[in-house]
């Protein structure tokens, strides 16, 4: 017989104390409870009392599912006890009859045979306990609620305690039936409910307490606490706070058009709502955008941002300034807004690489620190407003500078795309925007964007400069296609701007900068124009679009001259297979020569290979051995 009385006492001393315990902390979650509904008002607070009427109820069940264990454990425990004396008895029958029999108990009564009947093996099972659902608001963000965040913090923190002493008491009471299973087999017993109805209480209370704990901290947020005490919310900020993803797109547009100052300061030390919004359709983005301002000159329509729209951007700078679908000049204002915390990581970094180069730690790198102190001086002018950004990520490498204003005389917008090498260094020192400031100036309504999204080929991780290493994936298709459908994503959400989605759009790439462009076409973006600036080749399944004009502008370079030699296995060229540019005649070409072609004569000298390196970034420069080439690209740009 398979029965531990130690075991079963174990779990009725486990049981009996856990039921204890929940009965003892009933009046002080009563208190705490009712604490904080005194001044908790609206849907939310409607909820918290069903959910703490069904704390209250789930309590009782368990308090119950709990004693009745230890009564049928203890009930078990004695029919154990009588079987085994049943058992004692029939062996101690058996060794005296035996005994008797062999001629050593002469004159000893050993009595009648003890029954053979065994007892009957008990069962110790529990139904699951009944516990009511919590629900918390969600789905509606109609209507407002008022809370004294201060009550709803003290009651949060006395469910904690409670949890933490109902947890540990859980624990005791599962290790026990655990122990209980293994070593009293001889009873039939059936206890997952025990265990189950301990652990869904106590999710269900960590959720209460989580729950509680958000909406407190979002009233406190909003600008409640202390001598404030009771503050109003709009409900559709505690449907953010406590659930953001069960809002639809829509309701949460709908809730943010007419969110409030107070909204709005809370919204700020939210995380979920900003997640919820960039999972939004940028066209969805556009339209919801421009319903809280028309456009300025309107009769309903105000100078640069409505008040609404001004909160908004403040609360999360850097959610609204890479968001595809806001307006250009929205993502700029955001971008704005968001310098000084990106100029403040950028400030401590540089920081510390002066540190390391003061003593002279032999991992540090100079060229980093001279880029720390470039990106430091940008970024300043970012915040003044002398540059405008439409996207920053300097992390992720990540940064797209838009040239000019896009207004209601925008006839052309260009995205410029660098070439190879290109890291974040090159914008921080105006290496690459020279051709789009140059356009920018010289045919009137163009907006430009110089684009940079994610890595470039060949670009040095820590200190933006190139990594020779690396040029192999200038000619990496795979690289080429994710950065087009990137790319192409850039180009929808820009488009959505109703200042630019009538405009005439350009794509411009220097070198790897066209492989980037023409990858987008074949990710179904649409250009009316595409210029290569000696671009470096196409996916082999680009197919020029027959309303496009195409059009390739370059100096004999380093780059034509490794387009003009071949594989000798393949039979094709070592550069994007031979599918260049300069070898494709949908490509109108435009050849220049170079301030020091004359000295050309082999290619087989340091010397005239820097003049071929200097004529591949001469095409995308600003500077007068390059303006007749730059002549040529304004005349295609006003075409």
């Amino acid at each position: 017989m398979e029965f531990d009385a130690h075991a079963a006492d174990r779990l009725i001393a486990a049981c009996r104390d856990a039921a204890r315990t929940l009965q003892d902390q009933r009046d002080g979650r009563e208190s705490a409870s009712t604490a904080a509904l005194t001044e908790f008002r609206g849907v939310f607070a409607d909820c918290f009392r069903e959910n703490v009427a069904s704390e209250r109820a789930a309590r009782s069940e368990l308090v119950h599912m709990l004693e009745d264990v230890a009564r049928q454990v203890q009930d078990a425990k004695n029919a154990a006890e009588v079987e085994q004396r049943r058992l004692d008895d029939l062996t101690e029958w058996a060794l005296a009859s035996g005994w008797a029999r062999a001629g050593g108990g002469f004159g000893v009564d050993v009595g009648p045979r003890p029954s053979t009947a065994e007892t009957d093996r008990p069962v110790v099972s529990v139904e699951t306990a009944r516990q009511g659902l919590r629900v918390w608001a969600s789905g509606s963000p109609a209507g407002a609620s008022s809370a004294d965040p201060d009550t709803l913090d003290s009651a949060v923190s006395t469910f904690r305690i409670h949890d933490d002493s109902d947890r540990a008491s859980a624990d005791k009471v599962s290790a026990a039936v655990s122990d209980f299973e293994e070593k009293c087999s001889w009873v039939h017993s059936d206890l997952h409910a025990v265990r189950g109805g301990l652990r869904r209480f106590l999710e269900d209370n960590h959720q209460d307490a989580s729950r509680l704990s958000d909406i407190a901290s979002t009233f406190r947020a909003a600008g409640g606490s202390g001598d404030v005490g009771q503050i109003t919310v709009s409900n559709g900020l505690l449907v953010l706070a406590t659930a953001p993803m069960s809002l639809s797109g829509a309701a949460l547009l709908s809730y943010l058009s007419s969110a409030t100052e107070a909204d709005v300061m809370a919204l700020a030390t939210m995380p979920g709502w900003k997640q919820a919004l960039q999972g939004i359709e940028p066209s969805k983005i556009g339209t919801w955008w421009a319903g809280m301002n028309p456009r300025a000159g309107t009769v309903t329509g105000v100078p640069g941002f409505s008040r609404v729209q001004e909160l908004l951007l403040a609360a999360a700078p850097a959610v609204f300034g890479a968001l595809d679908g806001m307006p250009a000049l929205a993502r700029v204002r955001a971008n704005q807004l968001n310098a000084p915390s990106v100029l403040r990581a950028a400030e401590k970094d540089l920081e510390t690489a002066r540190k390391l180069s003061e003593v002279g730690q032999s991992h540090h790198d100079p060229n980093r620190t001279k880029m720390l102190e470039n990106e430091v001086a940008y970024l300043n002018q970012v915040k003044s407003g002398e540059v405008q950004l439409y996207l920053y990520d300097r992390d992720r490498s990540r940064i797209v500078e838009m040239i000019g204003t896009p207004g209601s005389d925008t006839r052309h917008v260009i995205t410029y795309v660098p070439g190879t090498f290109t890291g974040m260094d090159n914008f921080y020192t105006g290496g690459v925007q020279q051709v789009s400031k140059y356009l920018g100036g010289t045919v009137p309504g163009t907006v430009a964007f110089v684009y940079k999204d994610g890595r470039f080929p060949g670009e040095e991780n820590t200190a933006g400069g190139p990594n020779l290493a690396r040029i192999g994936e200038a000619n990496d298709e795979n690289l080429a296609r994710t950065s087009g459908q990137q790319l192409a994503s850039f180009e929808a959400g820009m488009r959505t701007d109703p200042y630019l989605n009538e405009a005439e759009q350009t794509g411009i790439g220097h070198s790897w900068g066209l492989a980037n462009l023409t990858s987008s076409e074949v990710a179904r973006t649409r250009y009316d124009k595409v210029v290569s600036l000696a671009g470096a080749g196409m996916l082999p399944d680009w197919k020029p679009q027959p309303t496009t004009e195409y059009s390739n502008l370059y100096y004999y370079d380093l780059l034509i001259h490794g387009q003009g030699v071949t594989n000798p296995v393949t039979k094709k060229g070592v550069v994007w297979e031979g599918n260049n540019p300069i070898h494709r005649e949908e490509f109108e070409q435009h050849y220049y020569r170079g301030p020091h072609d004359d000295q050309l004569r082999a290619i087989n000298t340091v010397e005239e290979g820097n003049i071929l390196m200097e004529n591949h970034n001469l095409i995308a420069s600003n500077i007068k051995d390059n303006r007749e080439a730059l002549r040529d690209m304004q005349s295609l740009i006003n075409r």
